[in-house]
């Protein structure tokens, strides 16, 4: 409850006028159904089906002030009475149902974009310890069953209990008017009765959902996964593997899925059972007790309409414990705390950064009790093109990932320029930075936006000459729209090499003072390494660069290398440095150069 009633007050009060229109149309229709119609059926009848032209209508003796009316008038007014209930009572139901629908898509589109907002914020840590379908479902699916229930659910949980509030006062006055009170007292037993298949279901409903919902982004992984894969699932012929890992995974969500309609839709006939048993007793007593059939239609009329809200409130309560899955898969992104915060007064650098970084006794791990730096010391200075070489493991790409602050140290300091990383602004922190990875980004557009992304403002002229610096032009002939051909997801359309070429361009363009290079040639064949090698090092000068190596060609330019071993520097110096006096650089040189 505490979940939801935070979700609630973030989501559902900034439209909270939208939500007090759809509260008033709710209760206009509920009172008209609740208490409209029984009070028609009791007093205006009467007065259009007049057996005994001698008897005077109730209408009149409650509402003294229709006695001068004419009989001819009076029936007019009676006829006129009924439409005008029903219409009211169908415009309330138009606007209600209509205001809910617009709620409930302003309230979705301000939960998606929340929570995708909050997926951008959250570290890199967050993203590698979760399954991206399962991300994606909590993103779409559980977002659209959240906005049910603080729109539609909400709605039926506060409109039906009126309905029903209104056909008990109905139905309470109509029995004591016909003196037939105690009535009631006999019928708290059935509505005991509706009640306890409501919150028993209800229970059983929120545990077979939450399963459903887990087994919804089980089944997302597995496709994104397949799809991501296609290659590799046609080269080894695991085709026949991958449908039988979709079978079973869709095989559980349907079970679950079973599980949860039986308990759904049983709530219906039991309310069905218990309103036809109370409607029973009510025309069995009721001609035990000489009630007229005005009489017994009227308080039958208000007793339908108190079980069927109740029904209908039973429904919503059970929407509403069906989506309590969804409601806590979303709260885990909601409530996860952000362990790289933004700091309160953000520093920042004087113009652009000259680019020196420092570490201070930096020691990190993903697990505290697990460290993959060690008491890491070091200074880089404006401009120095620095390798990273060591074993898999070593922690050369996590010691690089930390400067960009995708990662919190878990001890010590990290500085660009003098300032702690922690103490700047991430998004200013990173202008400063130019990140070409193994694996060429691109996303779905052109092969000019994909260079801009660099620097969103940078004119055609620069683009263009980012593109030339990168070679990204000695293939732009060969495209069918040149620079503005279209790529698909991931720059489908394009080889290893030219999407490699087109991320140096992006970097080209943003012409950041530092520079991190991981691995960026190793998924390149020879030839292809040799000439893009040639684009990195006319983009790595003037710039503090870093090359996390796994061949050692890619850091011939190196001013520096550091050698990393188990966490540690185990040697800092130049190759002939460290050839003479580090054993570790020593064999992975000397092993590299035989299979080259």
């Amino acid at each position: 409850m505490k979940t939801l009633i935070y979700f609630w007050k973030r989501f559902m009060l900034p439209h909270i006028g939208l939500f007090v229109l759809v509260l008033v149309t709710g209760a206009v229709a509920a009172a008209a159904s609740g208490a409209g119609v029984p009070f028609m059926v009791k007093y205006v009848f009467p007065v259009v089906f007049r057996g005994n032209e001698t008897s005077t209508p109730e209408l009149l003796n409650v509402i003294p002030a229709l006695q001068s009316f004419s009989p001819d008038a009076l029936l007019l007014l009676a006829c006129a009475s009924m439409p005008a209930v029903f219409v009211v009572r169908g415009l309330a139901m138009w606007g209600n149902a209509v205001l809910v629908n617009i709620l409930g898509i302003r309230i979705l589109e301000t939960l998606r974009m929340q929570v995708f907002c909050r997926v951008q914020e959250l570290p890199i840590a967050f993203m590698e310890s979760r399954r991206k379908g399962d991300v994606i479902s909590r993103i779409l699916a559980d977002t659209s069953n959240v906005q049910n229930i603080l729109t539609t659910v909400s709605n039926d949980l506060i409109k039906q209990p009126i309905t029903a509030f209104c056909s008990i006062a109905a139905f309470i006055f109509l029995l004591v008017s016909s003196g037939q009170g105690v009535l009631f007292l006999v019928n708290l037993i059935f509505i005991a009765l509706a009640a306890w298949p409501i919150m028993e279901f209800g229970k059983r409903i929120s545990q077979k959902s939450q399963r459903a919902q887990q087994g919804l982004g089980e089944l997302n992984t597995t496709v994104q996964q397949n799809l991501e894969n296609q290659r590799e699932v046609r080269a080894y012929a695991m085709e026949e593997r991958e449908i039988q890992d979709f079978r079973e995974v869709s095989g559980r969500l349907q079970t679950n899925l079973v599980k949860l309609v039986k308990y759904q839709k049983a709530l219906i006939p039991v309310m069905e059972v218990v309103t036809a048993l109370a409607l029973a007793f009510l025309l069995v007593r009721g001609r035990m007790c000489g009630l007229t059939l005005t009489d017994f239609m009227a308080i039958a009329a208000s007793l339908f309409f108190m079980f069927d809200s109740m029904k209908r409130a039973g429904t919503a309560w059970n929407r509403f414990n069906e989506a309590q899955g969804a409601l806590k898969r979303l709260a885990e992104v909601m409530y996860e705390p952000n362990t790289i915060p933004q700091p309160e007064h953000p520093k920042k650098f004087d113009g652009r950064a000259r680019g020196e970084i420092r570490f201070r006794d930096v020691s990190f791990g993903y697990d505290p009790e697990k460290l993959v730096l060690r008491g890491v010391n070091l200074t880089i200075p404006s401009g120095q093109i620095v390798g990273l070489v060591g074993p898999s493991g070593s922690g050369k790409t996590t010691f690089a990932s930390l400067i960009p602050r995708f990662y919190e140290v878990t001890s010590g300091a990290i500085e660009v320029d003098g300032i702690d990383v922690r103490e700047l602004d991430s998004h200013d922190l990173r202008e400063q930075l130019s990140l070409v990875g193994q694996q060429a980004l691109l996303f779905a557009g052109t092969i000019r936006e994909n260079i801009r992304l660099g620097r969103m403002n940078a004119s055609d002229e620069e683009i263009m000459a980012a593109a030339d610096s990168a070679a990204v032009s000695k293939f732009l002939d060969a495209q069918p729209r040149g620079i503005d051909t279209e790529l698909g997801q991931g720059g489908a359309g394009l080889s290893g090499g030219q999407r490699q070429r087109v991320a140096i361009a992006r970097a080209f363009v943003k012409n950041a003072p530092i520079l991190i290079l991981d691995e960026a040639t190793a998924s390149l064949d020879a030839e292809s390494e040799r000439e893009i090698q040639e684009e990195l090092d006319k983009l790595a000068q003037g710039r503090t660069t870093l090359i996390v190596a796994h061949r050692f060609s890619t850091i011939r330019n190196a001013h520096r290398i550091l050698v990393f071993d188990y966490g540690r520097i185990v040697g800092d110096g130049t190759h002939e440095e460290l050839y003479a006096s580090c054993p570790l650089y020593r064999d992975l040189y000397d092993r590299q150069g035989i299979e080259s």
